[in-house]
């Protein structure tokens, strides 16, 4: 049966005739807003991201004041105009003297030039000889995209868009135009008397010197105002080729297919550990965390969606143009390429400006803190000034929850990678209590000889030398075994002294008899609900076993109160590096979703949830696939990997049922 979007690629709108498109985000979240941009992009449309190269911008808004303030909150200044299409004068028919010949003082702006000597008997039902596609021709432009004034915009109702979808061809915007306007300077950067323009600017750079370095007050709900260098960002430029370009005598390679269907999809990609442009991408994964230090969720998605592109792609890059034929990449990732070539150390100043910008620098370190996002590290610089952990130790400890009180207390060596000798280790360990504390799961006849599965999956599924932190999915095919398996392996763990602080325990999926959760209403796919609902547990982990050569009062353990005393003691010595590490429990009838949705990198697992739900309709998480609920029911669940007799077999059914292919683990590193 085909799909929604291969009945749409038979016949679509075609949106290559409009002028730059800009989707508004509000009150869309980012998955709606993605999909928007998708079915443009899809449809030949020139998006961008820069309002000041749009003229046309789409957004679920119907008033004209929000219109000019959601344009002018970005940035953009205009004033109401109407009329901003540029009227063409009308065709006129042409006059035919003798001989066939027409006048040219009659030809309309748009008709065509006949250089036939074909009279208008002959053309009146007599099939011509003469070829009209050599005829010298005008095309007048689509009624439904006139041409604008180079100032002028509009902003459009989104209902366009979907009408335009479903009628299959592209509508005239005239009943869907909710702003019409022109841009203009700002108004108070004109000043009255030009006289005093110089003493303006004087007093302005006076006045911004003597507020370097403090801290904007903004209104309640606003986003506080960037006084650092890296918040002032110019507008990104069309890229230009050079004639060295397309001079180049070494011809190009041959584009991959994904890049000639321009698949957006960053999970129908293969994108190695290692790719050719690693070091590019190392500086635009730092200007992609500056965009998330600066709560700029689209410039993320947007970072996220070029980074992912070129990830998978085969060569090295030799020019811009190469970025542009990437889906999802524009003219700014071209410029920023064409710096990193000129660059001494391959570096962009837009990256630097991580560790170079004090701002972006404390935000950053706070943002590193385990249980802290980017909005609470801006709460801790912002507005309650503190600039280190010093200052968050002195000023604010108590104001901490206790999971960020752990994150600060082993700041240091949470931050230091774990080697994959060090994570195949701590696998061990966990798989050997679980079987400790389920003995009938581990060689039992009526049940699986290799007793508890023990996975690991994340960065080190993936190849890399060093992970962040340890993710261990256990399983069985008796789900008796696994029914509050992470309780059991986490008391068992804690008894020996392998974890020293559990963060967080879920026992979400045990709760409901390890069931699948049922989709829930709505859209699905808001900044939260792709998080499954499996079991599991987020912990500090310390190997306890060390040379201790403090053996006094060992002979004075005759008591409890002494032993406990003493053994807390010892912990306060052991050297140890503390890990994270992360256990998670997955019932066998969805182990194939579990591994997949815990494998890949963050861009591919988004699209991976995007693509189920847009091939399919289907909701996909580590916890399983479930059909979209509907005015009539809940969503049921879709089992793809019942036929599958191993994890591995069961995650192959998963990514082959949901149309994305086999990739092996390697290929996910979308970043």
């Amino acid at each position: 049966m085909p799909t929604e979007s291969h009945l749409d690629s038979l016949a679509s709108a075609d949106f290559s005739s409009c002028p730059p498109i800009f989707v508004l985000p509000t009150h869309l979240s980012l998955d709606e807003l993605h999909e928007v941009e998708e079915r443009l992009t899809q449809r030949g449309a020139h998006l961008t991201y820069n309002v000041a190269e749009a003229q046309l911008f789409l957004g679920n808004i119907s008033q004209k004041k929000r219109a000019a303030l959601e344009l002018r909150s970005r940035g953009l200044w205009t004033e109401e105009r109407a009329g901003l299409a540029r009227e063409r004068p009308a065709v006129k028919r042409r006059r035919v003297e003798e001989g066939g010949r027409a006048r040219v003082e009659d030809r309309g702006p748009d008709e065509v030039i006949d250089l036939s000597t074909e009279t208008e008997d002959e053309a009146d039902g007599v099939e011509s000889r003469h070829d009209p596609g050599r005829h010298l021709k005008r095309p007048a432009p689509s009624k439904s995209s006139p041409e604008l004034e180079a100032d002028g915009l509009r902003v459009v109702k989104l209902e366009w868009l979907d009408r335009c979808v479903e009628e299959r061809q592209l509508l005239p915007v005239d009943s869907f135009v909710v702003y019409q306007a022109v841009k203009i300077e700002r108004p108070d950067a004109k000043p009255a008397d030009p006289a005093n323009a110089v003493k303006g600017i004087l007093q302005r750079a006076k006045e911004d010197a003597s507020k370097a370095g403090t801290i904007v007050s903004t209104l309640p709900g606003r986003r506080p105002m960037d006084t650092s260098p890296s918040s002032q960002r110019p507008p990104p430029k069309l890229y230009r080729q050079t004639t060295s370009e397309n001079e180049e005598a070494v011809p190009l390679p041959p584009a991959p297919d994904w890049v000639k269907e321009r698949v957006m999809y960053a999970c129908l990609r293969s994108a190695p550990l290692h790719p050719p442009n690693e070091r590019f991408i190392s500086q635009l994964l730092k200007i992609r965390t500056i965009r998330e230090l600066t709560l700029d969720e689209i410039g993320v998605r947007a970072y996220s969606t070029s980074i992912a592109a070129i990830a998978a792609y085969p060569y090295s890059f030799r020019r811009g143009s190469e970025i542009l034929a990437l889906p999802g990449c524009e003219a700014k990732i071209a410029h920023l390429f064409a710096e990193f070539q000129q660059s001494e150390h391959g570096t962009l100043s837009a990256a630097d400006a991580l560790t170079t910008d004090p701002a972006l620098r404390d935000l950053h370190t706070f943002n590193q803190i385990w249980g802290v996002g980017p909005k609470t590290a801006r709460d801790f610089y912002y507005k309650r000034g503190w600039r280190d952990l010093d200052d968050i130790v002195e000023h604010g400890w108590d104001s901490l929850s206790r999971v960020q009180q752990i994150g600060v207390k082993f700041y240091d060596e949470l931050l230091i990678g774990i080697p994959r000798a060090e994570s195949e280790e701590i696998a061990r360990t966990v798989r050997q209590h679980a079987n400790r504390v389920r003995p009938s799961a581990d060689g039992s006849p009526d049940n699986d000889a290799r007793g508890v599965e023990c996975i690991v999956v994340g960065g080190y599924r993936r190849g890399k030398e060093s992970s962040g932190d340890v993710d261990i999915i256990l399983s069985h095919p008796d789900e008796s075994t696994t029914q509050d398996l992470v309780v059991d392996v986490v008391a068992s763990l804690e008894a020996e002294g392998w974890i020293t602080h559990t963060l967080a325990l879920h026992t979400m999926a045990s709760a409901r008899d390890q069931h699948p959760r049922p989709a829930p209403h709505g859209d699905g796919l808001t900044s939260s609900s792709h998080f499954d609902h499996l079991d599991k547990a987020l912990v500090v982990w310390q190997d306890p076993h060390f040379d201790d050569n403090d053996h006094n009062g060992d002979n004075d353990n005759n008591n409890d109160n002494n032993k406990e005393e003493h053994d807390r003691q010892r912990r306060k010595r052991n050297p140890n590096i503390h890990r994270r590490v992360d256990i998670i429990i997955s019932p066998w009838r969805t182990v194939g979703c579990a591994v997949l949705g815990w494998t890949g990198d963050t861009t591919f697992e988004r699209d991976l949830r995007r693509y189920a739900k847009k091939a399919h309709g289907w909701r996909f998480d580590s916890s399983g696939v479930r059909q979209y609920p509907t005015t009539t029911g809940q969503g049921a669940v879709v089992d793809l990997e019942g036929s599958g007799e191993t994890w591995e077999e069961r995650e192959r059914l998963v990514m082959e049922g949901l149309g994305v292919g086999w990739r092996l683990a390697g290929e996910r590193c979308s970043r």
